[in-house]
């Protein structure tokens, strides 16, 4: 997205960011116009490929969900040792500086915004409030994919506008920035807009359900359950308020249900026949969904890069990713899709091992009375048109307060605990139902709470909820982070939960014997600062765990 009249610094490195004096600052920001462009371009800067493949990269790479595919000409180097666990601070995906650039953005319109309001009267407080909004949520986003992927990093609030800013700054820690974030989001949440005149803008801009997506989130890795449980709450009684209006205008062609008397979603079976894929198909297909919170689209101008090269590659099913066996090899017993009738299993990966999920613009799938769900009825690929990427989605949200609800219960004991228990399971079993169209197949297996009866089990089926609910989508190892982090808090604890995760994938490879002495230290969980960083900022230190890889790099 390019725009008229404006030029930035590209951030070629945080450290070293160029200053946006090339804008005539007194003759640019005059009226609310003005804003709107950058803040604009804040977003651009987020879909950008650097920053969508990271968030990938990121989030996923390292967990136990895929491999790369030997025999893709399109698997980088790089992208076989993230993948491998052989993490150096050379690797191309340990830079940043892509959301440097986001954040610089944003930074830049906090500054200016207030002023413009000063001198433009159709510039309302209002508008001001809301434009505040989003440009701390692009921030406040940007620093939390770069912490929950680097634990402590560079942190500024301030833009990069003149030459007399001195950036060389050290790094703020992960607890700190989080603390922060939380904050500037408390001070904005209620101030953003509640819904705009465009269904694209809905789901493509900070919306508040948005922002509260996203505070779900951090005070789920913060470790405080009730503003976990209560700003999901809250976007459960907005979806209820939307979905009842679309009930209302749509009659029984609405395609979107309650699940559990509580929670509407896009219900997977078709209302007219019995074939299945209608909620992949608004999810990821069409985009802009029901039960998108916040998602970065794409078009035919402006591409995807990420799905096309490493979940899909034109000349054949599997792209430079594939899933694991576990994953791939059907709904079955011992398999991550152990249900029968769970499309998702369908919806993200096909027999090969090649993902589906992002690269299918709409497909269908036979469910039939008396046997499981066969195969894909008929599917659409991807040309031109682009698949957007779901950063927040409403069961994300929903598994990540079922999550809370289980640590809380935890801490717990008698009746609290068994409700909260009672409450989380139900939670899960909303998700699980839409997938294996439980309202609809009567071969539906069903998940039984029986199965649950503590709240250490149902942690685990949290997670693997989780897992199958948000393949591929860059979730994963951030999760399973976050998890170990939490195990590591406890008595004589330890990240082995995280290392068992990973061992099918690192046995595969045949390198688990030294990711399993790898992963054991708690600072390995996260990446390495790139040498070239440390190179031009003293003040910057490097990742305990890589200080040997570092100093190996530095005598070459």
């Amino acid at each position: 997205m390019a725009l008229a009249g404006l030029s930035f610094a590209s951030c070629e490195d945080f450290l070293t960011l160029m200053p946006l004096n090339d804008i005539v600052l007194e003759n640019f920001w005059t009226d609310k116009s003005d804003v709107e462009s950058v803040l604009l371009g804040a977003y651009a800067a987020l879909e950008t490929g650097d920053c969508v493949t990271r968030m990938s990269v990121w989030g996923e790479m390292r967990a136990d969900n895929m491999v790369y595919e030997s025999t893709s000409q399109n698997t980088s180097d790089d992208i076989r040792q993230v993948v491998k666990e052989n993490l150096m601070s050379s690797n191309g995906y340990t830079t940043y500086k892509c959301f440097y650039d986001v954040i610089n953005r944003a930074n830049t319109v906090l500054h200016f915004a207030p002023q413009v309001a000063a001198q433009d009267p159709n510039y309302t407080a209002d508008i001001l409030n809301s434009d505040i909004a989003e440009a701390i949520a692009i921030r406040s986003l940007s620093y939390w994919y770069l912490i929950r992927a680097f634990r402590d990093v560079p942190y500024t609030t301030i833009p990069s506008i003149d030459d007399t800013n001195d950036f060389f700054i050290g790094q703020t820690p992960f607890n700190q920035i989080l603390d922060s974030l939380i904050s500037d989001l408390e001070a904005v949440k209620d101030y953003a807009t509640k819904k705009f005149t465009s269904k694209s803008a809905n789901t493509g801009r900070f919306t508040r359900v948005g922002i509260y997506a996203l505070l779900v989130d951090m005070y789920l890795w913060k470790g405080n359950w009730d503003k976990c449980i209560e700003y999901s709450e809250y976007i459960t009684s907005e979806k209820m308020k939307e979905y009842k209006e679309l009930k209302e205008e749509e009659g029984t062609s609405c395609n979107v249900q309650l699940f559990n008397d509580k929670y509407p979603l896009i219900y997977d079976a078709s209302n007219t026949n019995p074939s299945a894929g209608n909620s992949y198909n608004k999810i990821f297909g069409s985009g802009s969904s029901f039960e998108t919170l916040f998602e970065l689209p794409y078009d035919q101008t402006v591409s995807n890069p990420f799905v096309s090269t490493y979940y899909n590659d034109n000349n054949s099913q599997t792209g430079a990713l594939k899933a694991i066996e576990s994953i791939s090899g059907g709904v079955k017993s011992g398999n991550l899709f152990s249900q029968q009738t769970d499309g998702r299993f369908l919806q993200d990966v096909n027999e090969n091992g090649g993902i589906v999920k992002y690269v299918y613009e709409s497909l269908t799938y036979n469910m039939k009375s008396n046997s499981e769900f066969t195969a894909i009825q008929s599917s659409t690929k991807r040309n031109f048109t682009q698949p957007n990427w779901i950063i927040y989605r409403y069961t994300d949200v929903l598994l990540m307060e079922a999550e809370a609800k289980v640590m809380k219960a935890m801490q717990l004991s008698g009746q609290d605990s068994t409700e909260l228990c009672n409450d989380a399971f139900v939670l899960v079993d909303a998700v699980n139902s839409r997938a294996i169209c439980r309202n609809s197949y009567e071969n539906a297996t069903a998940l039984k709470q029986a199965n649950y009866s503590d709240a250490s089990l149902l942690e685990t089926l949290v997670f693997d909820e989780r897992r199958r609910e948000l393949l591929f989508e860059g979730k994963r190892w951030f999760d399973l982070v976050r998890m170990a982090l939490r195990d590591t808090q406890k008595p004589n604890g330890s990240t082995r939960r995280l290392i068992d995760a990973v061992q099918e994938k690192h046995q595969k490879l045949q390198t688990y014997s030294a990711v399993e002495i790898k992963l054991r230290n708690v600072d390995a969980l996260f990446f390495p600062i790139n040498k070239e960083e440390i190179k031009i900022n003293s003040l910057l230190k490097q990742n305990p765990a890589y200080v040997d890889n570092e100093y190996i790099n530095k005598a070459q």
